[in-house]
């Protein structure tokens, strides 16, 4: 049999030049029309149909990487791709034959949803939008978040952290709304009664708005609530929201960033899924750490950045709380001091820590109405009191300010 090479050679598409016949640019792109299409054919002449199989699947693989919709779509058409049943007769695939990730009950799959479903739902007519409400105050609120909040006609479900500075504009507004009681402990219910006031809403032919504090997609479980939208039949439309990873620091004159002090900023969260604690970032000099939802368990999480990540003990931290709103207020110690301080102040959420010497970088001492003492004897309490000390383990409070910082 004729190999592909000597078959190539044979054909009227290659010839030798002669020295009067000198390759141009022009030759070569049509030289290049005619050789690969015959070179492909030759090759799969050749080829073991399972070995066309895999190629083929690569495509796709390689494609969907590239462009996500396109694995979509392959999962869309698996039953009518075509596989090699080992005796050299093609079969149909079942759904099962394009494999995916191995299954992992707790997270979901891609494989799950194989399209998005129609944004109005074809029975009721109902449909959700899931806004952010950014920090907290209402002059942070995106124009498409104000007007939907502002809509009589819509029906909310609002998180318990929504300020009240936000909710005063909803009551003025007269606008319908539920509030989700997600205090510590009864999360997943409360999580479960906002799904069923969604699935009335919709069931009712309501715009439900799915109302969440900072950005629904930063530990907000925005993910999450989408998927469980689209078991409802409808696509939900996402309003972003001002994150407080980013707003809040900033509002407290605390750069995330800053040349020669921070160049990568790490955002955490301070509970995993079921109440866990998610993997800590190691320590590294010039790295800025942002926790979201961490205040209640801030002991624990210091002594493990100082004794599991590396942390030095006098690694500033400060922390924001109710970023944006009229009782805003900063705290600043160190990876040693502020646990303490945060119990001597009743700090509670919302509050975003940051931790990092950018902490340190714009604030100055006219920023401070109270620089406090702590006096700590096997992590506990025992003294404090109003004196500029010198003493390491000491921390301040930040005043007012033209950043809307409040004591």
């Amino acid at each position: 049999m004729m190999t592909i090479f000597e078959a190539i050679r044979s054909s009227h598409l290659v010839q030798t030049p002669s020295a009067a016949m000198l390759p141009t640019r022009r030759h070569h792109h049509r030289a290049a029309h005619y050789l690969v299409p015959l070179l492909l054919t030759a090759m799969l002449l050749h080829m073991p149909s399972s070995t066309i199989a895999f190629l083929t699947i690569g495509s796709q693989s390689q494609a969907a990487h590239r462009h996500p919709s396109s694995l979509q779509n392959a999962y869309r058409d698996e039953s009518s791709f075509p596989l090699n049943n080992g005796n050299g007769q093609q079969q149909t695939s079942p759904s099962s034959s394009l494999s995916s990730p191995q299954q992992n009950n707790d997270v979901p799959q891609l494989s799950k949803f194989k399209s998005r479903p129609p944004k109005i739902h074809p029975d009721s007519g109902g449909r959700i939008t899931l806004v952010g409400s950014g920090p907290g105050s209402p002059s942070l609120l995106t124009l498409a978040a104000h007007s939907l909040i502002t809509d009589p006609s819509n029906l909310l479900i609002v998180d318990r952290l929504v300020s009240a500075e936000i909710r005063t504009l909803m009551d003025e507004a007269g606008v319908n709304y539920k509030i989700a009681n997600k205090t510590p402990g009864c999360q997943m219910a409360a999580q479960d009664e906002i799904f069923e006031w969604c699935k009335e809403g919709l069931r009712n032919g309501k715009h439900v708005v799915r109302l969440k504090i900072g950005d629904p997609f930063v530990f907000g479980r925005g993910g999450e609530e989408v998927l469980q939208f689209r078991q409802f039949g409808v696509e939900p439309t996402v309003i972003p929201g001002v994150s407080a990873a980013f707003s809040a620091p900033l509002l407290a004159s605390i750069p995330v960033t800053h040349r020669g002090i921070s160049n990568q900023v790490v955002m955490c969260t301070g509970y995993g899924k079921n109440n866990t604690s998610p993997d800590l970032i190691q320590y590294h000099p010039e790295q800025t750490v942002v926790f979201l939802m961490a205040v209640g368990r801030l002991r624990k999480l210091c002594d493990s950045l100082i004794h599991q990540a590396g942390y030095p003990p006098q690694t500033p931290v400060g922390i924001v709380e109710r970023a944006g709103c009229p009782e805003q207020r900063t705290v600043v110690g160190t990876m040693e001091s502020i646990a303490d301080l945060a119990e001597r102040f009743n700090v509670r959420p919302p509050s975003t820590i940051v931790v990092g010497e950018v902490v340190n970088v714009l604030l100055t001492e006219e920023d401070f109405v109270e620089v406090v003492n702590i006096k700590v004897e096997q992590g506990g309490l025992l003294e404090s009191d109003g004196v500029v000390d010198s003493e390491e383990r000491g921390g301040m409070i930040v005043k007012s300010g033209h950043h809307g910082l409040i004591v």
